[in-house]
Order: C-alpha cells, then structure tokens, then sequence
C-alpha cells in the first residue's frame, strides 16, 4: 500500500508539474515577470518601490495600447504591421500648430481617426480580396512613413496641445494618468472579448475559417472588424507616445511593431487565440519594459539590450509557431 501511495503520489506530482510547465508555455509572460522581480530584487532593490513601478507602468502603456489592439486580427489569424506608421503620421500631425493650438478634441481625434481609416483600408484588402496581411500592412506602413516625411517637409517639430502631454504624463495624485488610460481601455476590451457576440465569433474564426463559416459566423466582417480595432488602438497609443516627447519626430514607434507582436505571444495569445487574454497582453507588454528598465540599472550596453530583446523577440516568434503546430 505504501508503494502504492508513492507511486500514486509521484504520479500526481508530475501532472502537477506538467501542468504548470504548460501553463508557463501557453502564458510564459506571468513566470517572466516573476523571475525579473526576483533578479531586481537583488541586483537592483530600487526598481521595486511603488514610484518607479508606477514609472514603468506609465512607460508600458504606448505598447501596451499597440499590443492589446494587435491581438486582434492575430486572435482571427492576421496580423497588423502598419501600427508604427500609425504612430508616425499621427505623432507629426498632432505637433502641427493647427492641432497644437485648436480645440483639444482635435488631438485626440485625429489619431483615432486616422487609425480607424487605416484599420478600414487594411480590411478592405485583407479581409475583402484575401491579400496577403503581412504584405498589405507591412506596405501601409511604409506609405504612412512616406507620408510623414512628405507633410512634415522631413523636419517634425513643434509643440502638441496640453491635453496630450496630461495624458502621457499627467498624475492624479501619485498615479500617472496614462496608467488610468490604459487600465479602462483593458478592462473594457476585457469585457467586450468574454460577453460580447464579436469577441466569440473572433476566437471561433482564429479556431477555424471553415467551421466558423459552416457556424454562421461572417468570417470577413469580423477580420474587418479586428483590423479597424488595431488601428484604433494604435492611434490612441500614438497619443501617449506623443504626449511623452512633446513634439514631432520621425519613425516614431517603429520599435513598437515587432514588440507588440512579442508582447501578445507573451501574454498568452497567438494566432488563432489562446488562453491568456488582455491581462496576458498587458503583462507581456510589462515584462518587456521592466527588462528594458533592469538591464539599464545593470549597466547593460544599448547594442546588448537590443540582441536581448531581439532574442525574446524571436523566441516569442517561435513559441506562437509551436502553439500552432
């Protein structure tokens, strides 16, 4: 009986661990934040006090914002590669003086705006005639930087209107505003993906095309749908990321593309869908930045920080290929 009891035992404890190493691979951003805490509390205890983890709350949002909207069309099997030239034109725009000096709705409009315009000739494309996603938004970017260059005259400048910068680095009380931001628009897009008919016909076409079609599900409407919603997204994390400089730039959130697709997979989700959600992708979206933070303190070299994160990036590209296998 006692062998019996071990043996029972042994076996129980290795589908505990088998579970939990599942559970790490399907949402590997929860243990990697975890094993970053660790490592900053004894290399660097100071990263942990409540203001500088609020600072890295603050500096998380822009890709944040950019990834929980790229979860989308990546949840229906698409991806969205024209959200850093979202950034651009709407970083440009908002540092023009008409926008600078009108009404503040205007700045928060405009990006939002063009996002959605985007969003919508993307779909058009992509869910319309079936090209290529990768082709289609990877090109829309690369007009949308053109653009850019061409209304900006290729020197970006100027002042942005104060509703901008409050959003990016505004503070109710000790808790920055941008966080505030970020939060709502989770706990919205939260809800929307586990009560709403969209967000179950989104996860049941990212299942299957086919099955999804044979179910009465409009695959083309909810692809449609997921693109327009990236790219909303994109402008609203163009804001912040404008309100964080304060003036215009060129190739501004050109990093956030790849790190978006990162911190997705990160948090859980891949093509076709997955278990980790929008709190997945939020802290994806935190283990990157706190890293970029921690090998900074360590006095980790920029060219070595960028090998590292490119290397998370290409494990993370890795990891959605083996979900999918």
């Amino acid at each position: 009986m006692n062998e019996r009891s071990a043996d029972k035992s042994g076996m129980v404890f290795l589908a505990s661990a088998r579970r939990m190493l599942n559970g790490a691979l399907s949402a590997p951003a929860y243990p990697a934040l975890m094993l970053l805490v660790a490592t900053a509390a004894i290399m660097q205890p100071r990263l942990l006090s409540i203001p500088f983890l609020l600072i890295v709350l603050r500096q998380a949002t822009p890709l944040a914002l950019a990834a929980i909207g790229q979860s989308m069309p990546m949840i229906g099997r698409s991806i969205d590669l024209s959200i850093g030239g979202i950034m651009a034109l709407s970083n440009v725009i908002l540092a023009m003086p008409f926008m600078a000096k009108g009404p503040a709705w205007w700045s928060i409009l405009a990006p939002l705006a063009i996002g959605a315009l985007v969003g919508l000739v993307n779909a058009i494309l992509v869910a319309g005639i079936r090209a290529s996603a990768v082709v289609v938004t990877l090109g829309m970017s690369i007009i949308l930087i053109g653009i850019s260059y061409i209304v900006s005259g290729g020197a970006p400048g100027g002042q942005v209107n104060a509703i901008v910068r409050f959003f990016a680095v505004g503070r109710l009380g000790m808790f920055p505003v941008a966080g505030i931001v970020l939060i709502v628009f989770a706990a919205i897009v939260a809800i929307m993906m586990r009560r709403s008919v969209f967000g179950h016909s989104l996860y049941a076409t990212g299942s299957s095309h086919s099955a999804a079609w044979l179910g009465g599900i409009d695959v083309n409407v909810e692809l449609f749908l997921a693109h327009v919603f990236s790219g909303v997204s994109a402008g609203l994390a163009a804001i912040i990321l404008t309100g964080y400089i304060g003036t215009g730039t060129l190739n501004l959130g050109a990093e956030l593309v790849l790190a978006s697709v990162a911190a997705v997979v990160l948090g859980g989700t891949s093509f076709g869908g997955g278990p980790g959600g929008v709190v997945g992708v939020v802290v994806g979206a935190l283990v990157l930045t706190f890293l970029a933070n921690l090998l900074t303190g360590m006095g980790v070299a920029q060219p070595v920080q960028l090998v590292i994160q490119g290397g998370i990036i290409a494990s993370a590209a890795a990891l959605a290929i083996r979900r999918n296998a």
